[in-house]
C-alpha cells in the first residue's frame, strides 16, 4: 500500500471511531496526493465538518487538509435569499461594519466572506452569524481581523459566552462553559433539551473550537 493509500485508510478508521462522524463516514469523500487531503461530501452537522478536518490533520504523515465538506439542511434557500439574511444579521449587529464585508453565496447553500473586521469576537461572531441562517451548508471565513489580536482559550471562552448571549434558545448565566487547548467544555443545568443542543451548537459554529463534552443536565 503507497503512502496516500495508507493515509486515506488511516482517516478513514479515525472517522469510523468518532461518535460525530460514524453515521456520516460513508457519504465523506477522502483524497489523498503527496500527503495533502482533501475531504469532500455532506455531513449532518458542523460538529462533523469541524472534527472531519482536525482529526484527519492529526494522522501521522497528513500535510495539509483542504475541507470542502457541506452539512446537510432541511430548509434549502437560493443564494440571493441567504446573502440577504446574512447581511440583514449583520447589519442588526451594532458594533459590524458590515459595509466592509463581502459576503458571497453559490447556489448549494456556501457562503465565502471576506473583508476586514476589528476584532476576534467579530470575526467569530460574522461566522455563526452565518450558520445561525437556515439553508447555510458551508462558511469559508476569510475575514482579516487588523489591528491583529493574539488568541487564547481565555479570550475564545468570553467570545463563545458573547455569542451564547446572543441566541435566545440559550441563557449561559446558568452554566459554565471552560476552555482549555481549544476544547471546549459545558457544565451546569438548563432548562430544556432544545436549550442544551443549541448551546453545544452555538459552541461548534464558532471557529477555533476543536472538541464540545456538553455536560450539562436538565434541571
Amino acid at each position: 500500500m503507497n503512502p496516500d493509500h495508507q493515509i486515506v485508510h488511516q482517516v478513514e478508521g479515525v472517522f469510523t471511531r468518532n461518535a460525530h462522524l460514524a453515521s456520516n463516514h460513508r457519504s465523506l469523500k477522502i483524497h489523498c496526493e503527496s500527503g495533502y487531503v482533501t475531504l469532500s461530501g455532506t455531513v449532518d452537522t458542523v460538529a462533523a465538518k469541524r472534527l472531519a478536518s482536525s482529526l484527519a490533520a492529526a494522522v501521522i504523515g497528513v500535510k495539509g487538509v483542504e475541507d470542502r465538506l457541506r452539512v446537510a439542511t432541511a430548509d434549502p434557500m437560493g443564494d440571493l435569499e441567504i446573502a440577504d439574511h446574512i447581511r440583514h444579521a449583520f447589519i442588526q449587529e451594532g458594533n459590524l461594519e458590515e459595509g466592509g464585508i463581502e459576503i458571497e453565496t453559490d447556489l448549494e447553500g456556501g457562503v465565502i466572506l471576506r473583508g476586514v473586521v476589528h476584532s476576534l469576537i467579530q470575526r467569530r461572531l460574522c461566522e455563526v452569524l452565518c450558520w445561525w441562517v437556515p439553508g447555510v451548508t458551508e462558511v469559508r471565513n476569510l475575514l482579516v481581523v487588523n489591528p491583529a489580536e493574539e488568541d487564547s482559550d481565555e479570550e475564545l471562552r468570553d467570545n463563545l459566552i458573547i455569542v451564547l448571549e446572543k441566541d435566545v434558545l440559550v441563557n449561559p448565566k446558568k452554566f459554565r462553559v471552560e476552555v482549555r487547548g481549544g476544547r471546549v467544555t459545558l457544565r451546569g443545568q438548563v432548562d430544556s433539551e432544545t436549550e442544551r443542543d443549541a448551546a453545544e451548537k452555538d459552541c461548534w459554529y464558532t471557529p477555533g473550537v476543536e472538541d464540545v463534552d456538553n455536560r450539562l443536565t436538565l434541571a
